[in-house]
């Protein structure tokens, strides 16, 4: 097979469970691109097998920044960016290959095919068309912001394509259970609270502002977005990412209240002040 002209651009943390499948489906490509934040399992040994050209950066939480360093390494004009998690079938394939052989646009918009707790999503923002993105692009039209949960930068003279074909679209496992999707909620609405604390993000100026959208995410969801296709998964998804708002404005409120991005460490000491005065007691009654 002759490989096409096509940088794939992939970043990595402990993905040994799925870069394998990942990589087989982009082996295509005749140059890879892995950037890794230093995983402490085996992705980077199966990675081998597959490019040499896996570079490292630091671990800073969530994708973005490495996103923008993993393009800056493209060889080639045409750069595909796909998660570890994500599969390339072969219909998306044999798409890439005319739009890139016919040059048929700069940025193209792929749809995704979601898959949250076994069940590929008709709706909840997450159906193929309601979730797409512009993964495929030539480097000159698109700049890729180190922000988390960053919308790509593109330029204005760029010829777009939307595909509709969900069967021509990626296939991503999202999450596996619930203990998963709570575990990124808690991670990311950290940092999420951090980029508004520190006047990265706009941020809620008052309690109603939070509370209007933190009910809006939650009824944009299930209504809106059609969640109620998805039965009880959409229905408690949407409640979720309601809640996700809801965590990150309450750490946000903390951090403010203490003065500190890391406000853990001052409440412990406060803690500790206060166990002290407790047990003091004690003493002063000997």
């Amino acid at each position: 097979m002759v490989k096409l002209p096509i940088s794939i651009l992939i970043n990595t943390l402990n993905e040994e469970k799925n870069i394998k499948a990942c990589l087989e489906s982009v082996k295509w490509a005749n140059d890879i691109v892995l950037v890794d934040m230093h995983s402490e399992d085996k992705t980077i040994e199966i990675a081998k097998n597959y490019t040499n050209r896996i570079f490292f950066f630091q671990k800073c939480g969530y994708v973005e920044p490495a996103r923008e360093f993993a393009l800056n390494k493209a060889k080639n004009d045409w750069c595909l960016v796909i998660d570890a998690d994500e599969l390339v079938p072969y219909s998306m394939f044999l798409k890439i290959t005319s739009i890139v052989e016919n040059n048929l646009a700069d940025v193209v918009w792929f749809p995704h095919n979601n898959y949250f707790f076994g069940a590929l999503l008709k709706g909840t923002g997450w159906s193929p068309l309601q979730d797409m993105h512009p993964r495929l692009f030539k480097k000159q039209f698109m700049e890729l912001s180190p922000a988390i949960h960053s919308i790509y930068k593109i330029k204005e003279n760029a010829k777009m394509l939307y595909i509709k074909n969900k069967d021509e679209g990626f296939v991503h496992f999202n999450y596996i259970d619930a203990e998963h999707f709570l575990d990124k909620l808690n991670r990311y609405t950290t940092i999420e609270a951090d980029n508004m604390f520190n006047g990265a993000k706009p941020q809620p100026n008052s309690l109603f502002k939070e509370i209007y959208y933190i009910a809006r995410e939650l009824g944009i969801r299930y209504v809106f977005k059609k969640g109620y296709k998805d039965g009880f998964i959409g229905l408690y998804l949407s409640i979720l990412m309601g809640a996700y708002k809801a965590t990150t404005y309450l750490k946000l409120r903390i951090m403010r209240l203490y003065s500190a991005v890391d406000s853990r460490k001052t409440i412990l000491e406060k803690y500790k002040n206060i166990t002290n005065d407790i047990l003091k007691e004690y003493d002063n009654k000997k």
